[in-house]
């Protein structure tokens, strides 16, 4: 009765992205329903309906098995992908009714797919983190792992905590005690661990993370809009690197560690010092059946 796209988003290279189906005209289903077929796709997935807002072109609700999310990136990135496939928007950009508020999201048409980028909102820190020893007791590494910097919570839509790493080989080795991390998420009020390390390119500076959300249903994320975009924000207001006037663009591989490599675009634009906007920027394509991490 209603109608399933399956995508995959962020990929960086075959085989790699975050999956999401996404239903459309779910008007009908009850929320209950759409956990059920979230548990049943067992990946994030966004369903739209008509908006509730004037200034908003549709509405859209996001999952992932275990519970309602506020916002979530790639599942917008699908989104606006879907629409614009289907030609059930023709202008660029469009504006989501989510949970957190509206989100304008511009996609322009390539010849090779349909480039996305996804506002969100100002930045936020959370005062209160843990310290370096609880980092290092859940994640179970020794304090040298650990790489010069705050960890810090930040959040542009939902605050994740950010992590930064002394290389990438330590942060693909690590192996977390989940059920601890879970714990030291609820007593910070994050909702997730996003550990990082930077690399220095013949291209320039990237950065590698891993998140590993909170009772999600699953352990790990292969890409995760929501912390890049906290993560670009961090290394702006942190000044992790050199910081211009205007945007700030930061590249950000996801999900190598799970065999699932991905790649997430996230900018952050700044006048007078001060952050004033921030943005994701990516792409989804379809896939014939559902994919599952």
């Amino acid at each position: 009765m209603y109608k399933t796209i399956h995508t995959v988003v962020f990929q960086a290279r075959e085989g790699g992205g975050n999956p999401c189906p996404v239903t459309l005209e779910a008007d009908g289903l009850t929320t209950e329903q759409m956990q059920t077929m979230t548990r049943d796709f067992g990946v994030e997935s966004a369903f739209l309906m008509r908006p509730t807002r004037s200034d908003c072109h549709v509405r859209a609700r996001y999952f992932v098995p275990l519970h309602e999310m506020e916002m979530c990136i790639h599942a917008t990135v699908a989104c606006a992908t879907v629409l614009a496939e289907e030609m059930l928007v023709t202008d660029s950009p469009i504006v989501i009714e989510t949970v957190l508020g509206s989100v304008q999201v511009s996609w322009e048409r390539r010849e090779d797919g349909i480039d996305v980028g996804v506002e969100q909102f100002l930045p936020k820190f959370q005062p209160r983190n843990p310290t370096r020893e609880e980092i290092c007791r859940v994640l179970r590494i020794p304090e040298t792992a650990l790489a010069e910097g705050p960890i810090q919570s930040a959040a542009t839509s939902r605050f994740k905590l950010i992590v930064p790493l002394a290389s990438r080989g330590i942060l693909n080795a690590l192996e977390p005690d989940f059920e601890a991390l879970w714990e030291l998420c609820d007593q910070y009020e994050t909702t997730g661990f996003y550990p990082f390390a930077r690399e220095e390119q013949a291209e320039g500076t990237v950065f590698f993370a891993r998140q590993f959300p909170k009772r999600a249903g699953y352990n790990e994320d292969p890409a995760t809009g929501v912390a890049a975009s906290a993560l670009s924000a961090y290394l702006a207001q942190h000044q992790i690197v050199p910081i211009q006037t205007g945007w700030n663009s930061f590249t950000i591989f996801q999900g190598e560690a799970m065999g699932r490599p991905s790649v997430i675009g996230a900018d952050v634009f700044v006048e007078a010092g001060r952050i004033t906007r921030t943005r994701v920027r990516g792409r989804a394509q379809r896939t014939a059946l559902p994919e599952r991490v």
